[in-house]
């Protein structure tokens, strides 16, 4: 989960069949790394993972595409020591004309066979010998495609409606919920149904644990009390729990700042888009994480 910026980009693998021949895939050679590679590159402010694997295939090929199927993802570390996820989709080629550019200055049809001899990178030739087993995360560093990869939900509940603050004259901590907010915690029951949860985390404030109880004797499920979850803890703290945790489906309630925390370093890693992003008392940010990183994330309101 770390403190570098993710960078994020998408590409193709773009695909043709001429006269019964053996299928070939397009390659291409970027002058200044003079390598051969499959076209890629980042994505813009806003834009979806498939839109900019179609733009930077047309940027970077001239030909316009359409996507088949998405094809896996690759993780690796950039020339700059950042982590990197590209998502790939097998593309068909539709119409367009290659023309060289200071970026892109060749580009091959080529039968797999030999572009597995003449790409320049390990991750790329994975991804080729992928290409007919179905989407996957691929290992840069293996031999052979690695099993399909294994999203893991983060579920980042903040707590329901508790007691005013300003009304409650007792240690904070013990501020229970109010009778909307036992509703909210019955709601987050069926708002988490069917979906895979093995553990279930939340702070020790009262307000939290009433929160998840519900849920946690619904699943048969312990629940345990954690510390980093705590109002006014650090967001490396808590930055740090959610990579120790990630491993498995895991539910973690807690309180609005570290929310907060955690929206915040999504947006400067550009998995969320900055701006007004919601965070109602019983509701849950669900985060998809690959390889301890976070992917994407949805947003789930409060139920009833």
């Amino acid at each position: 989960m770390g403190v570098s910026t993710i960078v994020r980009a998408a590409g193709g693998v773009v695909c043709r069949q001429l006269d019964g021949k053996p299928t070939e895939v397009l390659l291409v050679h970027r002058p200044a790394y003079d390598d051969w590679t499959f076209p890629k590159g980042k994505l813009r402010s806003r834009e979806r993972d498939e839109d900019a694997a179609l733009r930077e295939v047309l940027e970077e090929t001239g030909l316009r595409c359409r996507l088949e199927r998405e094809l896996g993802v690759v993780s690796y570390r950039d020339r700059r020591g950042r982590p990197k996820i590209v998502r790939y989709w097998v593309m068909r080629p539709l119409t367009g004309r290659f023309l060289p550019t200071s970026e892109v200055d060749e580009m091959r049809w080529v039968a797999v066979d030999g572009a597995l001899r003449s790409l320049s990178y390990e991750h790329d030739r994975v991804l080729l010998r992928m290409m007919d087993a179905g989407s996957g995360q691929m290992d840069p560093g293996g031999q052979e495609p690695a099993q399909p990869s294994r999203t893991v939900p983060l579920y980042l509940v903040r707590h329901a409606k508790a007691e005013d603050r300003e009304e409650w004259t007792e240690p904070d901590h013990l501020r229970p919920l109010t009778e909307e907010g036992f509703l909210q915690a019955e709601g987050l029951v069926d708002r988490l149904e069917g979906l895979p949860i093995e553990r279930i985390l939340s702070s020790p404030a009262v307000r939290c644990r009433e929160t998840v109880d519900l849920l946690a004797r619904t699943r048969g499920r312990p629940l345990e009390l954690e510390d980093s979850l705590g109002e006014g803890i650090s967001s490396e703290r808590v930055l740090a729990l959610l990579a120790e945790v990630a491993a498995r489906p895991t539910v973690l309630c807690t309180h609005g700042d570290i929310i907060e925390h955690v929206l915040s370093h999504l947006v400067t890693q550009g998995v969320l888009q900055g701006g007004n992003l919601k965070m109602k008392k019983g509701s849950t940010w669900i985060l998809e994480t690959e390889r301890r990183q976070v992917i994407r994330a949805r947003y789930l309101p409060p139920g009833p």
